[in-house]
């Protein structure tokens, strides 16, 4: 009986194919993304969001106020997100190690247009990207609807200054004001 599942093991598919870090990054980020970005969400109900798909998580809570920020960990370390909420206004920020300008701009197209449908692309022209030759573009989708209303942006992260490729993203939401 032991031969005949030694036997059977084997000849049981195996996966062939295995997810790059990339890919993962690119689908964590977007998964993140929509968590950060879904309108009419309570703060602690978004880090619940996030808990609820898997993401690792460390909570610092303040000892002098209601500041409360939540950093939250996708599988493999493939992206990183930072939860604020408390006296000062919530944010959201997605960043990647594993995932560039260009990669992120892809994922800004296929996640801010199915949340926010009237918002408007826009491309900021970068540097040239040292691998292509072509200039880096990083996108911004904007409420046009509203002169200081909701931005959602991607740029380089790392410390790096603006639109450059540097293999990482840092995708963000603000307020043109």
């Amino acid at each position: 009986m032991i031969r005949f599942a030694s036997i059977l093991a084997l000849l049981l598919p195996v996966a062939a194919w295995s997810q790059s870090v990339e890919d993962a990054a690119r689908a964590n980020a977007a998964l993140a993304l929509q968590l950060c970005i879904q309108p009419h969400v309570q703060p602690a109900a978004r880090a619940q969001m996030f808990r609820n798909a898997g993401f690792g998580e460390r909570v610092e809570r303040s000892s002098m106020n209601s500041d409360t920020t939540h950093y939250f960990a996708a599988p493999a370390d493939t992206v990183r997100v930072e939860l604020y909420y408390g006296e000062m206004p919530e944010h959201c920020i997605v960043s990647s190690n594993h995932l560039g300008v260009t990669g992120a701009a892809a994922v800004l197209d296929s996640v801010v247009p199915r949340l926010y449908p009237g918002f408007v692309r826009q491309v900021v022209q970068g540097a040239p990207n040292s691998a292509t030759g072509q200039p880096v573009q990083c996108v911004i989708y904007q409420d046009p609807a509203n002169p200081i209303g909701l931005e959602i942006g991607v740029n380089a992260a790392g410390g790096a200054q603006g639109c450059v490729e540097n293999g990482t993203s840092l995708f963000y939401q603000t307020y043109r004001v």
